[in-house]
């Protein structure tokens, strides 16, 4: 066990070592302060409106978590997938391309080993990036509305317009951004899987974007209202769920099986495909 954790670190510190790994991070704060921006030079209006309809005092909603979930949820979704299908999908695919993992495969360790390392450096990966990405949004968000004050959660798409007071608030938010990070390794794992396949790692992030993108059209166009449950964005909005001020906990908890299924399918079919290629010759 204490070998397969220094692996695990080991393949993390490789990640770690490549440039492309921070583009992630340099995106989102670069959107999170021109957003912010835009919002204290030009006022907040919007968030006036939106908190002032529901019968609230918009000073004391217009706060720190507030600004922070609308960016947090609002962007990670497509801006953060592109990234962690840039990461996916190329832990593998590259790493085959550049012939390393011949020499990998030279070592006395198995191929599903080799995977699950990989695999557990991509979901670190994920759950690392979406938590910088809220906790980035907060402190920008301090920065411009100071401490304290309520939090309004407002997630449209689920009927959601809930309001808290300051400690309630930020547990919400934790749970809300858990919630996601643990959501968004869904996309993680279908880089993953593509990048396991004998093609490109270009070929592998557009076919997990595409794919993610594909799903999330459905979704939204209406036509798959009787589908949804076969799609992983549909399930994804679990994580929105938890917002409410009295969470469907049997929806959620089942949203949440159903994505922890996909993602061990998604793994066993890259492992499956990965294990059968000869690599060696």
């Amino acid at each position: 066990m204490f070998l397969f954790f220094q692996q695990w670190r080991a393949e993390c510190l490789k990640l770690l070592a490549r440039k492309r790994t921070y583009l992630g991070f340099g995106a989102f704060l670069a959107l999170e302060a021109a957003v912010l921006a835009l919002v204290h030079i030009k006022g907040a209006t919007h968030f006036k409106t939106l908190i002032t309809r529901q019968g609230q005092v918009f000073d004391e909603y217009y706060s720190a978590p507030t600004l922070a979930l609308i960016l947090f949820m609002a962007s990670v979704f497509l801006l953060g997938g592109i990234y962690m299908t840039l990461v996916s999908g190329d832990i593998v695919a590259k790493e085959n391309e550049d012939g390393h993992m011949r020499m990998l495969l030279a070592r006395p360790i198995s191929r599903f080993r080799l995977l699950l390392v990989k695999y557990l450096t991509c979901v670190a990966y994920t759950v690392l990036l979406v938590q910088f990405i809220a906790w980035s949004a907060f402190l920008m968000g301090l920065a411009v509305t100071g401490w304290g004050g309520g939090f309004f959660a407002f997630v449209p798409e689920l009927g959601i317009a809930a309001f808290y007071d300051w400690q309630t608030g930020m547990g919400k938010y934790i749970a809300a951004s858990v919630s996601l990070s643990l959501s968004m390794i869904t996309v993680t794992s279908i880089g993953f899987m593509l990048s396991c396949m004998p093609i490109k790692p270009a070929a592998a992030t557009i076919g997990a974007l595409s794919y993610m993108l594909i799903d999330f059209i459905l979704r939204n166009m209406g036509f798959m209202e009787d589908y949804k449950h076969l799609l992983f964005t549909h399930h994804m909005q679990a994580a929105g769920r938890v917002l409410a001020e009295e969470p469907a906990w049997p929806v959620i908890i089942r949203s949440f099986a159903v994505l922890g299924a996909m993602n061990l399918t998604f793994f066993l079919i890259g492992f499956g495909i990965f294990d059968s290629r000869d690599l060696k010759s």
